[in-house]
């Protein structure tokens, strides 16, 4: 039916540039939907910001990404299923409508299996946690008995890239990292279902492979990036900076009782990390109340 009739014709809205349907008789909703839907694209054009600025391999991975997911999806993927989007048989009786009785569908007469938003948007969230988890280390606050841990920068934590900016990261920076990404790509498959730009089918299925996609891309990229971690900051291919780091940091101590920010000294002994027990907890809770009434001295 869409191919019959062409864009122009479409009796559910007007088709935007990027495959959004903007439904006629819009409301607040479905304008948000349209924002959300516009998201992945807005996070690629701005990671080809940030390469053109940087020209690194961290930036240059989520590119490679989004392109192999795109192709495999439009190109292998979509004309395997050949699954047709919402009210591609026009507005006949059966077909879909929504709450007014009124039909609706998508304006775009591509496939709708499976949907590339959603693959794109849950493939950078996924990236984002992957990345982001296995960078996560204690804070100085729960390995010190004094409260010495310094604010986060908030600004260092600012890019358009769905990967860590940091080598590592305290808990509380990576719950708002990936609390702002799963803000801005949660909700992207439930808007294009809103917009019946896809079914919930179409969704569902995208974004698992966007899980999967990111899966086996994080793996891969990874084992690359620890393999040629020597040339970290250095130049590679001849063009690229290699800006993305392995997880690599260092352990310092100082005594509980010493306050001088030039005491920590590199740990030089092998160290592990094990749960504190409830006694062990109330202990240094008294610990660091007197040590802080008392000071400290190196």
């Amino acid at each position: 039916y869409n191919e019959t009739i062409g864009y122009g014709g479409c009796p559910y809205g007007t088709r935007l540039i990027g495959d959004v349907t903007l439904p006629n008789d819009s409301g607040v909703i479905e304008w948000a939907a349209v924002v959300w839907s516009y998201i992945p694209y807005a996070v690629v054009v701005g990671v080809i910001i940030e390469f053109l600025i940087t020209r690194g391999t961290r930036q240059f991975s989520i590119l490679l990404f989004t392109g192999v997911t795109t192709l495999l999806n439009e190109c292998i993927v979509k004309r395997l299923f050949l699954l047709a989007r919402p009210g591609a048989l026009g507005p006949a009786p059966g077909a879909m409508r929504d709450h007014m009785g009124t039909p609706i569908g998508s304006c775009n007469i591509s496939c709708g299996m499976p949907s590339s938003h959603s693959t794109m948007a849950i493939g950078f969230l996924m990236l984002t946690l992957y990345d982001g988890i296995i960078r996560v280390v204690p804070s100085t606050t729960s390995l010190s008995q004094m409260s010495t841990q310094k604010r986060p920068k908030i600004w260092k934590m600012i890019s358009f890239t769905p990967l860590s900016p940091k080598q590592v990261m305290y808990q509380m920076e990576f719950v708002g990292f990936f609390s702002t990404w799963m803000a801005l790509m949660c909700p992207v498959p439930l808007m294009r279902v809103r917009l019946a730009d896809h079914t919930a089918t179409q969704v569902i299925i995208g974004s698992a492979l966007g899980a999967i996609y990111a899966a086996v891309w994080f793996q891969l990229s990874i084992s690359l990036v620890n393999k040629h971690k020597d040339k970290l900051n250095d130049r590679v291919l001849g063009c690229l900076v290699h800006n993305y780091g392995p997880i690599s940091f260092q352990v310092e101590a100082r005594p509980h009782d010493c306050e001088d920010s030039e005491a920590w000294e590199v740990l030089q002994c092998d160290a592990q990390i094990v749960p504190a027990t409830a006694e062990q907890v109330k202990k240094e809770e008294v610990l660091s109340s007197e040590d802080s009434d008392d000071g400290g001295h190196c």
